[in-house]
């Protein structure tokens, strides 16, 4: 069967609680089960490059180069697509999903032959209220908590856009060197703004003058490449989250890397240095994210080879055996975590080696319990 290749770990039955081996504490108890799986119907995906659920839980959306698609979480069953083709008749390519806090918006970053702008879309109706234009090259997309502001990372500019007014309200050029911001994220007050780029830092911003507070390394260690080889290159931040009820900033790299720091005194808590870590492919070990668990205590995030899910101790090093693992002919997209319900959403591809045809996008949404 073509359609779900999944090998699920040491816990995977499906809705049994169990304990899970861990390398430096007690180790927690989880429930980890499937809610729903699709995409069921229409519009058939070759890829998921980027995905978001509405607050309540209840909507999915996906993007897909050029298709916006929004998905029933309980049924995995398509609501709506859509129109991604302007007026001219020209696609655009399209990345980056954020829902308002309230669900009424839906944020997309565009491009179209180089000019980059924010869509704001109706997620209810699927109707194109606004293009935000003069934004290079929009990468990453978040909003506020009070959803009166929005923050986009472009190549090389910092945008804030106020969604009422359809409005650019302030920007910094080269935030971060060596390329744009590659993760953006606000604090659950709102007060400050979490940017990670290509340049091996996380920047802190106080709002809203988007003055600069703190900067935080995500170099690993050089040892892993020789002196023959020149520099490490620097490491790009792929996720970036705020703990809910206490000052700490995750932040994860692409080359699977997760650290946690201290907000009010800029210590580095724990750091998960998996940068020698093999992956079956390059791609994989590409996507990482983290999120908080809603207690703080844990971070929900890929695992070292950046092919399954596990659990990371937020505060101090405590490694959990994966909660799930993909099968060899699968590669991980975007994950999303919602620390309400403690639900977990992600995207992965399934290759069919020795077949024609492209790869078949697939996405789940499983509910994590821990105790």
């Amino acid at each position: 069967m073509k359609s779900l290749l999944l090998a699920v770990g040491l816990v995977g039955m499906l809705g049994v609680a169990g304990y899970f081996a861990l390398r430096g504490g007690p180790a927690p108890r989880a429930i980890f089960e499937k809610q729903a799986e699709g995409p069921m119907g229409l519009p058939e995906l070759t890829n998921i490059e980027g995905l978001a659920r509405s607050r309540d839980g209840h909507v999915l959306a996906t993007v897909d180069q050029n298709t916006v698609a929004l998905w029933d979480t309980a049924s995995g069953k398509n609501l709506l697509v859509l129109q991604n083709v302007l007026q001219n008749g020209s696609n655009e390519a399209i990345y980056a999903p954020a829902f308002s806090p309230d669900g009424s918006l839906l944020a997309t970053a565009g491009n179209t032959n180089g000019d980059g702008h924010l869509v704001l879309w109706n997620p209810a109706t699927g109707e194109r209220l606004a293009n935000i234009d003069n934004i290079a090259f929009p990468g990453c997309v978040s909003f506020n908590p009070a959803g009166t502001l929005i923050a986009v990372g472009g190549l090389p500019t910092l945008y804030l856009v106020d969604p009422s007014t359809k409005q650019i309200v302030r920007q910094i050029e080269r935030p971060h060197q060596n390329g744009g911001s590659q993760a953006v994220v606000f604090s659950p007050s709102g007060d400050l703004l979490a940017t990670g780029g290509r340049d091996g830092t996380v920047k802190l911003w106080q709002l809203t003058d988007l003055s600069l507070v703190r900067t935080f390394s995500v170099s690993d260690p050089a040892t892993h490449v020789s002196v023959s080889e020149g520099p490490p290159a620097r490491a790009i931040v792929s996720s970036l989250a705020f703990a809910h009820d206490v000052p700490r900033l995750a932040a994860a790299t692409q080359g699977g890397s997760v650290f946690v720091w201290d907000l009010e005194s800029g210590k580095e808590l724990v750091h998960y240095d998996y940068s020698a870590v093999k992956a079956d492919t390059d791609i994989l070990k590409m996507r990482n994210w983290a999120s908080f668990t809603l207690d703080d205590k844990w971070l929900v995030t890929t695992n070292q080879r950046g092919d399954g899910i596990t659990l990371l101790g937020a505060k101090s090093k405590k490694e959990v055996d994966d909660l799930l693992t993909m099968h060899k002919h699968t590669e991980m997209g975007s994950l999303d975590f919602s620390p309400g319900d403690g639900s977990v959403a992600f995207a992965y591809r399934v290759f069919h080696p020795g077949e024609p045809g492209p790869p078949a996008a697939k996405f789940e949404i499983w509910s994590l319990q821990v105790h």
